[in-house]
């Protein structure tokens, strides 16, 4: 089923170049996308036009992971060798320099609700934050690498894509363990709360699983050639999937069901999709291609 073309839902807006080397993290702010790079460079750019400001963190190490804080004007840096870095994105200065991981932080993440602040490393541990950056409190799961952390939308839980192959919800009041799926054959690589309460994840096995607030299946199928890196809902009642095989494809929300497949063919990646983030009119990628391109839906109004 090639639905490449017979719905465009989504189109090429612009690319951006600049990195020289592949890119692993996203992030945004209202008027800027961040991006963290192998070339050891967080750089930012403008949203409308791709131009690159002069804000630019060269790192002593790969930077794996990012969290922007638009309200404290705070970007927080996740390196290969277990560093945080927090900068001040106003004055372009580090604040602090956090020394608690022993290996790469792949996951960060924000609980605002709870005024809590996550991260988790390649060894399984995921270390909870206040919001001045003091640590709380250290959760060593031992499970592997995670990829990803996804917050509730009220606040209430988290939850872990992990090495294991499990996702794990985490109370974020009492930090208990409330739930342990087996989802992916080789590791859960990528998470999505969708508003219903379920949940979709994702793995190297390149299925995409759908999830009841139970932790009970309710679909499962394969979805692409490669690991899927990352998964993203649209407010278009869809959501979309990065892989390492080069492809983006667009599902429905309510079916599962492939809506289009954004590949090199329509101008998209020709490598590994790392990063995903949502955008106003639509969405961005990156990916080891060096490029992060801006995709905007077809009926959308271009700034």
């Amino acid at each position: 089923m090639n639905k490449n073309n017979s719905q465009a839902l989504y189109s090429k807006n612009f690319q951006i170049t600049g990195h020289q080397g592949p890119i692993y993290a996203l992030a945004q702010d209202t008027t800027y996308i961040y991006s963290a790079s192998a070339d050891k460079f967080v750089a930012r750019w403008h949203k409308t036009s791709g131009q690159q400001d002069q804000f630019a963190i060269r790192c002593t190490q790969a930077p794996f992971s990012l969290l922007v804080l638009p309200d404290q004007n705070q970007l927080l840096i996740g390196l290969s060798d277990g560093s945080l870095h927090l900068i001040d994105t106003e004055q372009k200065v580090e604040l602090k320099h956090l020394k608690a991981h022993q290996s790469a932080v792949f996951a960060i993440a924000a609980n605002p609700q709870q005024q809590q602040r996550y991260s988790a490393d390649a060894e399984g541990n995921v270390l909870v934050w206040d919001t001045n950056w003091n640590l709380l409190l250290t959760l060593p799961f031992a499970c592997g690498k995670i990829r990803q952390i996804a917050v509730a939308p009220d606040g209430t839980y988290f939850v872990l894509a992990c090495a294991d192959g499990f996702y794990r919800k985490i109370d974020a009041i009492f930090f208990n363990e409330i739930q342990q799926v087996y989802a992916h054959q080789q590791g859960c690589t990528a998470l999505c709360i969708l508003p219903n309460g379920e949940l979709l994840s994702a793995g190297k096995d390149a299925y995409i699983r759908r999830w009841n607030s139970a932790g009970h299946k309710q679909n499962a199928f394969p979805a692409h050639l490669g690991t899927i890196y990352q998964l993203l809902l649209l407010p278009t009642g869809h959501y979309v999937s990065a892989s390492r095989d080069k492809t983006l494809k667009i599902w429905s929300l309510a079916t599962d069901q492939i809506c289009q497949k954004l590949d090199l063919q329509m101008a998209g990646h020709r490598h590994s999709i790392n990063a995903l983030l949502a955008e106003v009119a639509g969405f961005v990628s990156a990916g080891d291609d060096k490029r992060i391109i801006v995709w905007h839906a077809s009926n959308a109004k271009t700034p």
